[in-house]
């Protein structure tokens, strides 16, 4: 064997040697992690506790006798709850206002009534389920459409000042 792949194979031994050590070193560090996390379970959060048990892979023991285990899938099949309608058509029909708008509420957004609607209430999507009015929002010109106006009247206002009296004009002989 030549003298290169002898000193290239010694120097993956100590390399080898090294991780070892490190993974040894990791290992007997676990057990003082595991018990950490299980005094402290009571702290975390189920949620907090799912993330735990996944990263580690093992049961953690929660103080009140459960387990966590990372085996637990989403939880299948749960109910959410029921969410009051957060807009209500004229005709009575209502949305929560989650995912897409129910074709009645495109419909009525493109008919007369809910363009008139939208124009009276530029801030709203769609008429509230509360009952409540919304209430048309005080529309205030901008600070630069002001500036503008203003240019324009003065500007008015000097060229009727300059312009020659639309009388006749005597002339002086």
């Amino acid at each position: 064997m030549a003298l290169t792949t002898l000193k290239a194979l010694n120097a993956e031994i100590k390399q080898l040697e090294a991780q070892k050590r490190l993974v040894e070193k990791r290992d007997g560090e676990v057990p003082k992690a595991l018990a950490v996390l299980q005094r402290y379970a009571k702290v975390l959060t189920p949620a907090q506790r799912r993330q735990v048990t996944k990263i580690i892979g093992e049961t953690v023991e929660v103080p009140s006798g459960r387990t966590a285990t990372a085996s637990k899938g989403p939880l299948k099949g749960r109910k959410l709850g029921s969410v009051a309608p957060k807009y209500r058509l004229p005709s009575g029909e209502t949305w929560t206002g989650r995912g897409l708008s129910p074709k009645a509420f495109s419909a009525w957004a493109k008919s007369s009534a809910g363009k008139a609607w939208a124009k009276a209430n530029p801030d709203a999507k769609f008429p509230p389920a509360g009952g409540a009015k919304v209430a048309a929002p005080v529309v205030k010109k901008p600070a630069k459409k002001a500036r503008k106006v203003v240019k324009k009247v003065a500007r008015k206002a000097i060229k009727k000042s300059t312009k020659a009296p639309s009388g006749k004009v005597a002339k002086k002989a």
